[in-house]
């Protein structure tokens, strides 16, 4: 891509409006390039319509710069231009060039089943460590609190895409957030500014990675950095359409707050799972040298499944 002037450019992608993907953060330079931000989606229509919209990342803001964007209508049939796409800023401005690679193919019997807009890969994960929450949770020597996401593939093909979870009318806690009381607002509101603070990617303190097998999960997510083992803890999470995000918790106030599911689900009505997870060694706690496994719950008081 060829931006005007340099930026701390990352952009979104977003098909239909059903599905949506972020590139990583790169760091000052006008002519970024994201040689491995690929994206798989399964039986896209044939009149899909694919939206780039490009940002300057600015830690000290709320919101980031936007920079520009541009639109794909044919997605199956796509050649690409010449120059690129002009990207075009909100005053109808030049502001460079987007060199995009797509790549069609016919479903094969594998694949045709899934739902439409199936992500299908890579696995990224995103980890971002916050040192002032990491201060006041104290759950390690280092004072980090970390919380992660991982994009997970053909999420419809387990957990079907009319099978949400809604939130707990019946939970009092959820009733002060997603009720209609006075406070309600403030409190969703306050709900998503801390899911931007503790999950929003940055362009410090934050790790973007793929995982392509299962060591790559313990190894880059669930091993200690210094210690590099597996440290035993309770993590809540919670899994939407495509991303399954997650953070240590604890009785200690400040973690359980850090925690807590709708602060996951960045304050959203409905998810596709969410409760409790630990890792632990499959034969037994004498054997943590040997092989690991999660077990999870679904005991999430927020998202209670329904009786």
């Amino acid at each position: 891509m060829d931006v005007v002037g340099y930026a701390d450019p990352y952009f979104i992608a977003k098909i239909d409006d059903r599905i949506t993907f972020t590139s990583s953060i790169l760091s000052n330079t006008a002519t970024p390039t994201w040689d491995d931000e690929k994206w798989i989606v399964r039986n896209i229509p044939l009149n899909a319509k694919l939206t780039v919209k490009i940002y300057d990342k600015d830690d000290e803001k709320i919101l980031d710069d936007y920079i520009g964007g541009f639109e794909v209508l044919n997605l199956i049939n796509y050649h690409r231009p010449p120059k690129g796409h002009e990207i075009i800023g909100l005053l109808k401005n030049h502001s460079g060039y987007f060199h995009l690679s797509i790549h069609s193919m016919k479903s094969s019997e594998e694949t045709k089943h899934l739902p439409p807009y199936t992500f299908d890969g890579p696995c990224r994960y995103s980890r971002h460590d916050s040192f002032a929450i990491g201060r006041l949770t104290m759950l390690n020597a280092d004072c980090v609190y970390s919380t992660w996401k991982i994009h997970i593939r053909r999420i419809s093909a387990f957990l079907k895409p009319h099978e949400r979870q809604h939130w707990n009318t019946k939970y009092k806690a959820a009733q002060t957030i997603f009720g209609h009381y006075p406070s309600s607002v403030a409190s969703l509101t306050t709900i998503k500014l801390a899911h931007k603070a503790l999950y929003g990617q940055t362009l410090k303190h934050h790790e973007n990675g793929q995982l392509t097998n299962a060591d790559d999960l313990w190894k880059l997510v669930f091993s200690d950095r210094t210690t590099q083992r597996i440290k035993p803890c309770i993590y809540t999470y919670v899994i939407d359409d495509n991303t399954w995000r997650f953070s240590e918790t604890d009785v200690q106030l400040f973690a359980d707050l850090a925690s807590k599911h709708a602060l996951l689900a960045n304050g959203s009505e409905y998810v596709r799972y969410a409760g409790e997870f630990h890792p632990r060694p499959k034969y037994g706690w004498d054997r943590c040298d040997d092989e690991w496994e999660l077990v999870f719950d679904n005991g999430s008081g927020t998202y209670a499944p329904n009786p």
